[in-house]
C-alpha cells in the first residue's frame, strides 16, 4: 500500500481584529445617529434652529463619549495620539451638553459653540482615522464637518431656513461617509477568504 499526501483545501472567515472592530462599530454608530439626527432636522419646521443646535448637540455628546471610549481602550494609537483623541472628545462631549441644556435666548452664541464644536469633530475624525484604505472618506467625512459649521454660522446672513436646510443635507452626506468608512473598515477582514492546504492521507491497494 502506498501513501499519499493529497491537498485539501479549507477556509474560513476570520473575524475582524479588535481595532478595526472598535473603529468600525463607532464610525457606523456615529454615521447611523447622524442620519437619524439629520432626517429629524429636515421633517422639522424650517425655522427651528435653536431645535437644531439641541439635535446636533445630543450627536456630539455620543461622538465624544465614544471618542473617550476608544482614548481609553487606546485601540493602537501611540501614547501622543491618544491624548490629543482624548482632549478633543472630551471638547466635543462639553459643546454637546452645553448646546443641549442652553438656556432660551442668545441663538448666536449657541450656534457658535455648535459650529466649533463641529470642527472639533473634523479634528478629532482625522486623530482617530486608523487605515490609509479609507482615508479619503477620512478627509470627505472633515470637509463635510466644516461645511455643517460655516452653514451654521452663516445663518445670519443666508437666513435660517437655508442654515437649517443646508447643515441637514451636509449632515445626511457626513452620516453616509461615516457609515461607508465603518462598513469598509469592518468588511475585508470579516469576509476576506483565507484559503490552507490541509493534507489528508489517500491508500492506494
Amino acid at each position: 500500500m502506498d501513501d499519499e499526501v493529497a491537498p485539501n483545501s479549507r477556509t474560513r472567515r476570520p473575524r475582524p481584529a479588535p481595532r478595526r472592530a472598535q473603529q468600525a462599530t463607532s464610525l457606523l454608530i456615529t454615521g447611523a445617529v447622524g442620519f437619524v439626527v439629520a432626517i429629524v432636522i429636515l421633517t422639522r419646521p424650517p425655522a427651528a434652529l435653536d431645535a437644531e443646535v439641541h439635535l446636533l448637540g445630543s450627536y456630539l455628546i455620543l461622538s465624544g463619549l465614544l471618542r473617550l471610549g476608544r482614548a481609553g481602550i487606546g485601540d493602537g494609537m501611540a501614547l501622543t495620539r491618544r491624548i490629543v483623541h482624548g482632549a478633543l472628545g472630551t471638547l466635543v462631549l462639553v459643546a454637546g451638553v452645553i448646546s443641549v441644556v442652553h438656556p432660551p435666548g442668545e441663538l448666536s452664541a449657541w450656534v457658535a459653540v455648535i459650529a466649533i464644536a463641529w470642527v472639533l469633530e473634523a479634528a478629532v475624525i482625522l486623530t482617530g482615522s486608523m487605515f490609509s484604505t479609507v482615508r479619503p472618506l477620512t478627509l470627505i467625512a472633515v470637509v463635510l464637518c466644516l461645511c455643517i459649521a460655516v452653514a451654521l454660522v452663516l445663518y445670519p446672513v443666508i437666513g435660517v431656513r437655508a442654515a437649517t436646510a443646508a447643515s441637514a443635507v451636509f449632515l445626511v452626506l457626513f452620516s453616509a461617509a461615516q457609515l461607508f468608512e465603518g462598513v469598509l473598515v469592518w468588511v475585508p477582514p470579516r469576509y476576506e477568504t483565507i484559503t490552507t492546504d490541509v493534507p489528508h492521507r489517500t491508500t492506494h491497494g
